[in-house]
């Protein structure tokens, strides 16, 4: 693997070590659209890949709902961590208010 390369995670949800070290207000609660992917580079400018992963896999869980436009409009939060020889990146919808 290269320094651009994606790890595709399965899980809609972070995991639970990734969960347990954000704060309360920042994690995502329980049946809220989340999605992460891993990118295989600590360098910032390498991990586009990786929230595009991400930012699709959520487009796709609410496309079940109410098509990709259900992205348009919506606050989203980014959480980034460490990984081995990577990061994980972590992107959930905030709740409408």
């Amino acid at each position: 693997m290269n320094a651009m390369d994606v790890t595709h995670v399965d899980t809609a949800e972070p995991r639970g070590a990734l969960s347990s070290a954000l704060p309360s207000a920042g994690s995502p609660s329980t049946g809220m659209p989340s999605a992460e992917a891993v990118a295989t580079s600590r360098v910032p400018q390498h991990w586009g890949r990786a929230m595009a992963v991400a930012i699709g896999k959520l487009a796709d869980q609410l496309a079940a709902e109410d098509g990709h436009e259900a992205l348009m409009g919506r606050e989203l939060r980014l959480r980034i961590t460490e990984d081995p020889g990577g990061v994980r990146i972590a992107m959930w919808c905030l709740p409408e208010e």
